[in-house]
């Protein structure tokens, strides 16, 4: 198997025992119910070879748990297993998240997914779109029209990552800072990130958008741009008020933007693919997660655990309601999950479709071990991810933390394993 070579390096640490392993099984009586052991055996598999420190696997059909796996390790060094109340760096799952509460906002016409950026943050009336030229000699235009509140849900708002790139536009945002603290894609050279979203956000409106707004997807900090919206338009702190509008209400007790004191017990270390195997590359000792004044990153800073998620999840998979109340209207989710952009270029094999915040899964994303066709999901950088289907009231949350650079991500089977249990 492929992946063995990548457990070298990690075998002297990886004395696995997979006691820590805990399975809800379905019913054994119910012909209804699916086999899940072969993939229970793949995950654990996974587990021995070194392709990931562990993982916690919840799977929903119609509405009731049929599948429920923890194995691995929460820390391989210290043999800490993984746990139930393991938390977990979201990173860009982080994003529909965001998403929702914008959506919430806009059902209460405290804005418009039509608006135009500018009417929130006033800096944007001015921004410049990339035409040519190197980095320190850029051309600039005037965008075609504004950029809208729903460009940044589709990310086709011409605003980009500095990891997602060599353009000029690119090498701008690396070098004079436009980004957050993040081990995802940070090179020595970049300049100092911004400190706070405020800045963050003076920054991006400073620096040329990679594209004409509503010309294509780009991948971006433009759900972090919406979670100012957030607390320009709430008069609130993004935590404050993601955690009174969202967390609350779905009792994700343990999702949020810190980690701090007895939580550090759980939370898990981050690991880095390499040839040589998983790298340390952040610890309960060295996260920003203890720092209260942290950037609230509603695109890619959240920490939660999986049974939180699911909450989240599977409000999605019932049209917006969780334990008999509506946290959100159906026809907001339904607005969340219709189609805005096709993702062409982003190291697909085939293209996907993208809605406000969401993948869209078709059969060519099913075919490509992406996602099954009728569910709409994300994931993270730390290889979380998800998909429900509202038709079957389903879902899929798989959490691990190990962030897979190429030619990495394109080999692990995580999505492969996760698609071939659930479709026929």
């Amino acid at each position: 198997m492929m992946f063995r070579k990548l457990a070298i390096g990690v075998a002297t640490l990886l004395s696995v025992s997979l006691a820590s392993c805990a399975t809800i099984a379905p019913n054994p009586n119910d012909e209804n119910v699916s086999d899940f052991s072969q993939l229970e055996s793949r995950l654990d598999t996974l587990v021995t070879e070194g392709v990931m420190p562990g993982s916690v696997t919840y799977i929903i059909e119609n509405g009731e748990v049929v599948f429920h796996h923890i194995n691995g390790y929460q820390d391989i060094q210290s043999n800490t297993p993984m746990q139930e109340k393991t938390l977990f760096r979201l990173y860009s799952m982080s994003k529909p998240i965001t998403s929702v509460a914008i959506m919430m906002l806009h059902e209460e016409g405290k804005l418009s997914v039509d608006d135009p950026v500018s009417k929130y943050l006033p800096a944007f009336g001015d921004v410049k779109v990339y035409q040519s030229g190197p980095v320190d000699d850029m051309t600039l235009v005037n965008p075609d029209r504004p950029m809208t509140i729903g460009d940044l849900l589709a990310h086709k708002s011409g605003i980009t990552y500095h990891f997602t790139g060599e353009t000029p536009v690119h090498q701008y945002y690396r070098k004079h800072g436009v980004k957050r603290d993040t081990p995802v894609g940070t090179r020595p050279t970049d300049g100092p990130p911004a400190k706070n979203l405020a800045e963050l956000t003076e920054r991006l409106a400073q620096a040329p958008l990679l594209h004409q707004p509503g010309e294509k997807f780009s991948y971006s900090y433009s759900t972090t741009l919406l979670g100012q919206i957030i607390e320009v338009v709430s008069n609130e702190r993004l935590d404050k008020y993601l955690e009174k509008h969202l967390f609350a209400p779905l009792g994700m007790k343990d999702t949020g933007f810190f980690v701090t004191g007895e939580d550090l017990d759980r939370f898990v270390t981050n690991y880095l693919m390499t040839e040589n195997g998983l790298k340390v590359i952040e610890t309960r000792n060295n996260t920003d997660y203890k720092d209260m004044s942290r950037l609230l990153d509603g695109g890619g800073a959240l920490a939660g655990t999986a049974q939180d998620y699911l909450a989240f999840a599977t409000m999605l998979a019932n049209k917006g309601k969780y334990n008999g109340k509506q946290i959100i209207p159906a026809k907001a989710v339904d607005q969340l999950f219709a189609p805005q952009i096709t993702i062409e270029d982003f190291g697909n094999d085939a293209p996907i479709d993208f809605g406000y915040g969401f993948a869209i899964g078709s059969p060519q994303t099913e075919n490509i071990n992406f996602m099954p066709a009728g569910t709409y999901g994300w994931a993270g950088s730390g290889n979380t991810l998800f998909w429900v289907n509202p038709q079957t009231h389903s879902v899929v949350l798989f959490m691990t933390q190990v962030i897979t650079p190429p030619p990495f991500h394109k080999q692990v089977p995580f999505r492969e394993y996760l698609i071939d249990a659930t479709t026929e």
